[in-house]
């Protein structure tokens, strides 16, 4: 075997899995147009009743998190049913100084809580503070999150079923969603997963929590043992749990303004800890996921993807690779028309994700900007296989070690607004009334 007929049998090798894994995104992108016709939130519904409700903003040196809290200052549900609870780890005094005076600035809706250690990061906050939840709901706001004013009214009333303990909002807006090619590619993957994904999801009751612009029934987190402080996805890690034992859950087209990250660096970075958290969440539940009696085939079907999807990127390197050693070794041959057509039809046959890509761009009205989507997936996408690659090694092979070399599996990303808002007149003057009032 020559070394050219190596690289093309490890071509073609790959390239099997690959057109299969293609036509389930095709499938995925088919299927949402064929069956997704659930409209935009508009007016707020007509609640039966008002619940009280507990909203959470978890914060590591986030001076932007004013914005959030000032947006939910704002909010139309009755002022006597919701409070705000300010989590801060926080080891930038400035920041924990700003926060800790807003919260006593208005004691009536906010209550602020610090802690001089990180222990369990994000869902260690979440976990430490429980005891002090009033609300029979929680919502959780990341920082950078600036929800609209009726954003209370539309995710409480699908709480009115007492099975549903998830109730997730669309994030598919962002602030800097368009600031370069980095940005537009995390915007580009999570309309993906807001816009395509899951609203299948839900149509089989296997919608995740997303660890933000979601809300929880109280109830059911602590029936299934609560925040797992050992995830460093800990929103899937509950979501598995909560509909393992049974309960609901809803995917709203509410949309939520945020930002996603800035540079190539925290996107990688952000990218990774997801991966390897995920497949963490599904080694941790394989059983229940596989063999346990209260999941549908769709929501195991959903949950596993969900988790474990991240297992095609070493093969995406692999056919990359192999196409292009083999193209270079060995004798060249003249480019001529049955080049062309085979060429062509392998990019058909690995195509699923730009239609997916395409239909997601289509849903938000902004099909022009497919060709930064292609020019993004065909760059961008490459090096995040890799780091997606690496994220699965380790959690496969090292998964009770830390991610990130000999430090933490846990990085909090960057968030633009802390930048553009470091001191606190700023942050506290320039934020604008029409950024909270539309979707």
């Amino acid at each position: 075997m020559t070394l050219q007929e190596f690289f093309l049998l490890s071509f073609h090798v790959v390239f099997i899995p690959i057109c299969i894994v293609s036509g389930l995104f095709a499938l995925f992108a088919i299927l949402n147009l064929l069956t997704d016709r659930q409209p935009p939130s508009s007016s707020p519904p007509v609640l039966k009743a008002y619940p009280f409700i507990t909203i959470q903003v978890p914060s590591f040196n986030d001076p932007v998190a004013v914005r959030c809290l000032k947006a939910c200052l704002r909010l139309s549900y009755p002022k006597e049913r919701y409070e705000i609870m300010i989590l801060d780890d926080s080891t930038d005094r400035e920041t924990a100084q700003l926060l800790a005076t807003f919260a006593l600035d208005h004691p009536d809706l906010v209550r602020y809580f610090f802690r001089n250690n990180r222990t369990g990061y994000k869902p260690g906050a979440l976990k430490e503070w429980m005891s002090e939840v009033r609300g029979e709901l929680i919502l959780i706001f990341d920082a950078d999150f600036i929800p609209p004013v009726d954003f209370l009214e539309h995710i409480v009333q699908p709480f009115e079923d007492p099975q549903v303990a998830i109730v997730q909002a669309r994030q598919i807006n962002f602030l800097n969603g368009k600031e370069n090619l980095v940005t537009r590619f995390a915007s580009y993957l999570l309309g993906i997963h807001h816009l395509i994904l899951m609203p299948i999801s839900n149509r089989y009751n296997a919608v995740f929590f997303c660890g933000t612009a979601g809300a929880l029934r109280k109830q059911a987190v602590e029936e299934v043992g609560g925040w797992n402080t050992n995830s460093i996805t800990e929103d899937s890690d509950l979501s598995v749990r909560l509909l393992a034992r049974g309960y609901r859950s809803v995917y709203l087209p509410l949309d939520t303004l945020s930002e996603v990250p800035g540079t190539l660096k925290s996107f990688l970075k952000q990218q990774m800890r997801w991966c390897f958290g995920n497949v963490c969440v599904f080694f941790d539940n394989a059983r229940t996921i596989l063999l346990g009696n209260t999941l549908t085939l769709g929501q195991r079907f959903l949950i596993s993807f969900m988790t474990v999807g991240s297992l095609f990127a070493p093969l995406v390197i692999i056919m990359t690779v192999a196409g292009l050693l083999a193209s270079v070794t060995g004798n060249p041959q003249p480019f001529g028309l049955d080049n062309l057509l085979d060429i062509s039809s392998k990019f058909l046959l690995t195509s699923g994700f730009s239609l997916m890509g395409f239909v997601m761009l289509y849903k938000k009205g902004s099909s022009a900007e497919f060709p930064y989507f292609l020019g993004a997936t065909l760059t961008l996408g490459l090096v995040l296989s890799v780091a997606l690659t690496l994220a699965l090694y380790r959690a496969v092979f090292c998964r009770h070690k830390p991610l990130f070399a000999k430090t933490t599996s846990w990085i909090c990303t960057p968030k633009s607004g802390n930048e553009h808002f470091k001191n606190s007149n700023q942050l506290l003057t320039d934020f604008d009334d029409r950024s909270v009032g539309g979707n």
